[in-house]
């Protein structure tokens, strides 16, 4: 009765006169100031939690803090006092009088320590208070309490020691607290690392069974998170502690792992298991970022613990929502890219097509044949795949997913690229099967073979098609043979042989004739030439033994009407214009293009088509390269050396343009010679009857065989710089440099004839001399 009787009197006054507000708060803090009695001071508290305390008692209140916080009662009176006094209601107001009174509390680092000192305190409401009063303050001033938990040896250690509390509010609000605290701050991930977090996060999560539990297992999961990205310690003591073989666990792989392939599978997902699905997937990503020197170990653990099962079977074979599928196919593609023992492991996985889908997209019938992961990833990609409809972003990450199959192993690419045929016909032995037996490559080439099948609204069937045949042959000579030697057309049945390579540059042709074609589809087409021509001899000289190759994408290249990106690559692909070639490279096309292929899906919803136009991949290659070929055409062309022209793979081959313009200036060579031969004949007629000059016209008859060896000799050897030209597929600008080799030719035949008419000049001057001595 003695502590109500004095706090009644704190408010009432001495004499039991009513008080102001203004005078109750003042005599109150004065009381926790001045206040030798612990009752005192907790009736003061007490009085002050429900007034709308000033600056002149905040001071009093952390001091209470100090000195009484053993003392339940008061302590959690005084926690929620100074929280609500620290709450921030308008974030964007500077003025706001919560920043003040935090910026207060925190000015001096004890008050913080003696806030991780109360954390000790098992009663429920003292914790509850305390970590609501430190997440308040962590939400307004985030860096300055990481530096005051810092300064406390065990603030962290009690913080992280919430996660082993029985009662679950505790827990979660201790685990929301870390979440703030650890955000970008690596000194505080790694001491909260080496506190044993992973196992009993991981114990969290299993407690409430794995994906399908509630909030708390996406809480665990986004703290797991803060600790490991970018963190190379955290990632090693994350893998040197088994944890890494707990994630197959996590994601609750149905499937079995005996099993000759990856069977199909259909669950229930509500949102919460999706967003807990999604942190697992991307904790995968976390640990195998590319360039991160832990990466390797990290996916070759991944891969012996079995992780490639559940992450394939989310991303091929259930029916996982489309942000689940998109991000398990990214976790597919960071779990092997540049891993060569991880992309044998792919490519060894069969997986369960999918079932039809009747009209209302539901499951029909039983599951299809089993069929290599490669060819489910290549059909998402193309949307060829039963009727099933893949998001832009799924699209995109299966596309990616192909491209870490691809990636510095041309095995592979030499593989994929033999699968490159033509559908297997009707009456095949599987034709009675729904989902009739296809590979790889010819679901590429029924793509790309015909641009038209895609509809106007789907141009991505054919970007991502000649996307995935770029990266086959990107860097690897062998794959582009392989490529190149595919024709179309059945010489049995009296049709030409057209090379895949003519056929891309006839869709091309068609696609940027058409009006009602898409941009993105002759995009798909240049940037596969792009990559199919650079630095390969033999494809560029595919490409030009067709003459009107060149004439066309030139005409295309000047025309207003085409796309800037169009006109930018067909320029890229001429090397020439420098202007568009810069126009090109400063678009957004290449400024804005996606690294990894993804599409978010707030661009998908928001427009119908997403505004990938390049993969990043070419982009790059764009990049590395344009700065050189702009350079190079700059030069003139005495400015080159014609040794190196030669000996350079990458050069534009012009053969049957220099190979006749030799042809013409040997035929002119020929009618010069036989003129001089007549003029000769003539000469020798004239002189017949002058013994003394015998000998010179003798001589001029030898000048005149020796005339003729050298000629035979200049056809020999324009015969064997033609064969050069074809070997070595010299560039278009040396044509110039051969013209000025011609002139050359030219003008020692101008000395020749020079030299004719001087010897003319001679003997005409010796039958004048002749006659006069005769007249004479």
């Amino acid at each position: 009765m003695d502590f109500f009787s004095r706090g009644y009197t704190a408010l009432r006054g001495e004499r039991g006169q009513p008080q102001s507000a203004d005078e109750t708060i003042d005599k109150l803090a004065d009381c926790l100031e001045t206040a030798t009695l612990l009752e005192d001071r907790r009736a003061a508290v007490l009085g002050l939690k429900g007034l709308q305390v000033g600056n002149k008692s905040f001071p009093g209140l952390i001091k209470v803090l100090h000195l009484d916080h053993k003392d339940v009662d008061i302590t959690k009176s005084l926690l929620e006092t100074i929280t609500c006094l620290c709450t921030v209601h308008h974030q964007y107001d500077k003025d706001e009088r919560g920043f003040k009174f935090t910026d207060y509390f925190i000015e001096d680092s004890n008050n913080v320590t003696v806030l991780a000192d109360i954390l000790e305190e098992f009663d429920f409401y003292v914790r509850y208070n305390t970590i609501k009063l430190l997440s308040t303050l962590l939400s307004n001033r985030s860096k300055r309490i990481q530096e005051c938990i810092l300064t406390n040896p065990m603030g962290i250690s009690r913080l992280v020691d919430l996660l082993d509390d029985k009662r679950d509010i505790i827990r979660n609000e201790g685990l929301l607290l870390l979440i703030g605290l650890t955000r970008n701050n690596t000194e505080i991930q790694k001491i909260v690392t080496f506190q044993a977090t992973f196992e009993k996060l991981l114990y969290v999560i299993e407690e409430q069974e794995g994906i399908s539990g509630d909030i708390v297992v996406q809480d665990s999961l986004t703290l797991m998170h803060n600790l490991l990205r970018y963190n190379i310690s955290d990632q090693v003591y994350f893998r040197e502690t088994s944890c890494i073989q707990q994630i197959p666990g996590l994601l609750g792989y149905v499937g079995d792992s005996e099993a000759d392939h990856v069977p199909y599978s259909f669950e229930d997902w509500p949102p919460q298991k999706v967003a807990n699905t999604i942190l697992v997937l991307q904790l995968v990503r976390i640990l195998t970022e590319p360039e991160n020197s832990s990466t390797p170990i990290n996916q070759t653990v991944m891969a012996q613990s079995g992780l490639l099962l559940p992450i394939v079977q989310l991303a091929l074979c259930s029916n996982a929502p489309s942000p689940v599928r998109t991000e398990a196919l990214y976790a597919i593609a960071y779990v092997i890219a540049s891993n060569r023992s991880n992309q044998i492991s792919l490519a060894q996985i069969a997986v369960a097509s999918p079932p039809a889908l009747d009209k209302d997209g539901q499951p029909q019938g039983a599951q299809g044949l089993p069929r290599p992961a490669i060819v489910s990833l290549i059909s998402i990609a193309v949307m060829e795949d039963g009727g099933i409809h893949y998001s832009y972003s799924s699209r995109a990450a299966a596309t990616h997913a192909i491209y870490s199959c691809l990636a510095d192993n041309e095995e592979t690419q030499l593989v994929l690229a033999s699968t490159l045929k033509s559908s297997p016909p009707e009456d095949n032995a599987n034709s009675s099967f729904a989902d009739k037996p296809r590979s790889a490559g010819s679901l590429l080439l029924e793509m790309i073979e015909d641009w038209e099948q895609s509809s106007s609204s789907d141009p991505y069937k054919v970007w991502f098609a000649c996307d995935i045949l770029s990266h086959v042959i990107r860097q690897s000579e062998k794959a582009k043979h392989v490529v190149g030697s595919i024709v179309f057309g059945d010489e049995s049945k009296g049709e030409d042989p057209v090379p895949l390579l003519h056929h891309v540059v006839a869709q091309l042709l068609m696609a940027t004739k058409d009006p009602n074609a898409n941009p993105r589809i002759p995009i798909g087409y240049l940037t596969l030439l792009c990559v199919w021509l650079y630095e390969s001899p033999a494809s560029v000289g595919l490409f030009l033994a067709e003459s009107t190759h060149a004439q066309f994408l030139i005409q295309e290249m000047q025309s207003s009407t085409n796309d800037p990106v169009v006109q930018g690559l067909i320029a890229y692909l001429l090397d020439q214009m420098n202007s568009l070639l810069a126009r090109l490279r400063d678009s957004p096309a290449i400024k804005n293009a996606p690294q990894y292929l993804q599409i978010t899906p707030e661009e998908e919803e928001a427009n119908p088509l997403p505004s990938l136009l390049l993969d990043s991949v070419f982009v790059d290659f764009f990049k590395s390269t344009c700065e050189n070929v702009q350079k190079t055409l700059k030069k003139k062309p005495a400015d080159f050396n014609r040794i190196e022209h030669i000996s350079t793979p990458s050069s534009p081959v012009v053969v049957d343009e220099v190979v006749q313009s030799y042809k013409a200036k040997i035929a002119e060579q020929d009618s010069l010679i036989k003129s001089f031969e007549q003029k000769m004949k003539e000469l020798e007629t004239i002189v017949q009857s002058l013994t003394v000059e015998n000998n010179q016209l003798k001589s001029v008859n030898n000048e005149n065989v020796l005339l003729k060896e050298q000629a035979s000799n200049k056809e020999k050897e324009v015969q064997e710089f033609k064969e050069k030209l074809v070997q070595q597929q010299t560039k278009f600008e040396e044509l110039e440099k051969e013209q000025e080799d011609i002139l050359v030719l030219m003008g020692d035949q101008d000395l020749q004839i020079k030299k004719y008419r001087k010897k003319l000049r001679e003997l005409d001057q010796v039958i004048t001399d002749s006659e006069e001595e005769e007249e004479e």
